[in-house]
């Protein structure tokens, strides 16, 4: 039989090397998946950071817009209010009561009425906004029949549907004439209707 070969001090040695050559690169790689790690993890505090602060800008400019929105749709409705209240004329006629915010106690139907005008013989329902849409032009009739039901003392008055805004757009303008619909809009100082078609129910 041959004799294994026998380690040699050189063998033991090139074993040490080797493994030290191995576990130097084992270390060497921790360390770079350690700084990688440290990378990402500061990439992930940066961005949560940025998308923090971006919400807070949104959170930020939607209080701005909604308190512009706000802030046009007071002005509008105060300008129609003391306008009607300086001269309480609608179509020719005079009215003795001009009412803001009308909400009926006890209410039959739960609604409010931005302005009513009101005399002897005839109701306007005016409903107020900075800009007038379709869907504004739709709730009138609900708004109609609601003040039916709540004030039925007035059941044989004329009742005019009005929409009064410092803009109208051409599909709003369409609309409100097909369904005999007023639009009253701010014309420099004054107050006018600007409906093609003005009709009164009865």
């Amino acid at each position: 039989m041959k004799n294994k070969k026998e380690t040699s001090w050189d063998d033991i040695k090139a074993m040490f090397q080797e493994t030290d050559r191995r576990f130097k690169e084992t270390d060497r790689k921790f360390k770079e998946n350690a700084k990688s790690f440290k990378e990402t993890e500061k990439f992930i505090k940066e961005t949560s950071a940025s998308i923090k602060r971006t919400e807070r800008m949104i959170c930020d400019a939607n209080k701005q817009i909604g308190g512009i929105s706000r802030s046009n749709g007071e002005f509008c409705e105060e300008y129609f209010i003391n306008s009607f209240k300086e001269n309480p004329t609608f179509l020719g006629e005079k009215f003795d009561r001009v009412l803001e915010y009308l909400k009926p106690e006890p209410a039959v139907v739960n609604d409010e009425y931005d302005l009513v005008l009101r005399n002897g013989s005839i109701v306007v329902l005016i409903e107020m906004k900075y800009k007038a849409d379709i869907d504004d032009v739709k709730r009138m009739f609900l708004k109609l029949r609601s003040y039916r039901a709540n004030y039925p003392m007035f059941k044989d008055y004329k009742v005019y549907l009005c929409i009064a805004s410092f803009r109208f757009r051409a599909n709003v303008r369409a609309r409100a004439a097909k369904e005999g619909i007023v639009l009253i809009q701010q014309r420099g100082d004054k107050i006018e209707v600007v409906s093609e078609n003005v009709k009164a129910w009865e």
